[in-house]
């Protein structure tokens, strides 16, 4: 190739031509590698969040067992769940909250889907329940059903799946029909 090089351009002075630039000597760029960003690793602990409308929540994943959920779960022979705790502090909010839900996943990208704790007690009432233990779940997940209206305060229960050891996101649903938000470690 180099001798072909230098016999055009011998050719072309012959003919009167300018020999061609010599093209500029460049060096390769090291082609960059594509690192993806190492996700934070979270665990079991205390988290908080606010959504857009002045909404404060503090979390604690995983939240003690609920004593009156945990009896009802007897009762109607439902599976062990986990429990997450949330205080929900609604003063500076625009809207209410019912927690509708909370997703964690883990260092592989799996969801853990938490819900708040009346649809759990709804799934486990027994059928055949006499009217009292009927009455007993309709009323216990009236409780947990109720919202943190704006201007008020409360605590909320959900259950759901056996934690993952570590985590890298927690991201809450305050409402069925608002963007989620994502919470944070307590400082």
């Amino acid at each position: 190739m180099k001798r072909l090089t230098i016999l055009a351009a011998a050719v072309m002075l012959t003919a009167g031509c300018a020999a061609p630039a010599a093209a500029p000597a460049t060096k390769e760029a090291p082609a960059e590698a594509t690192v993806a960003p190492t996700p934070v690793v979270m665990g079991p602990g205390e988290y908080t969040f606010e959504n857009a409308t002045g909404a404060k929540g503090a979390l604690s994943i995983p939240g003690k067992a609920d004593a009156e959920i945990e009896k009802l779960r007897v009762l109607g022979k439902g599976p062990a769940v986990t429990y997450l705790s949330v205080h929900v502090d609604n003063r500076q909010g625009t809207v209410g909250v019912n927690m509708y839900g909370i997703s964690i996943f883990d260092p592989a990208g799996q969801e853990y889907k938490y819900t708040n704790a009346d649809a759990y007690i709804d799934a486990i009432r027994p059928s055949d329940a006499t009217a009292e233990v009927y009455n007993q779940f309709i009323e216990a997940g009236n409780k947990h059903m109720a919202m943190a209206k704006p201007k008020a305060v409360k605590d909320f229960v959900l259950t759901g799946p056996a934690l993952p050891k570590t985590f890298t996101a927690v991201t809450v649903y305050p409402t069925g029909m608002s963007d989620p938000v994502d919470a944070l470690p307590a400082p």
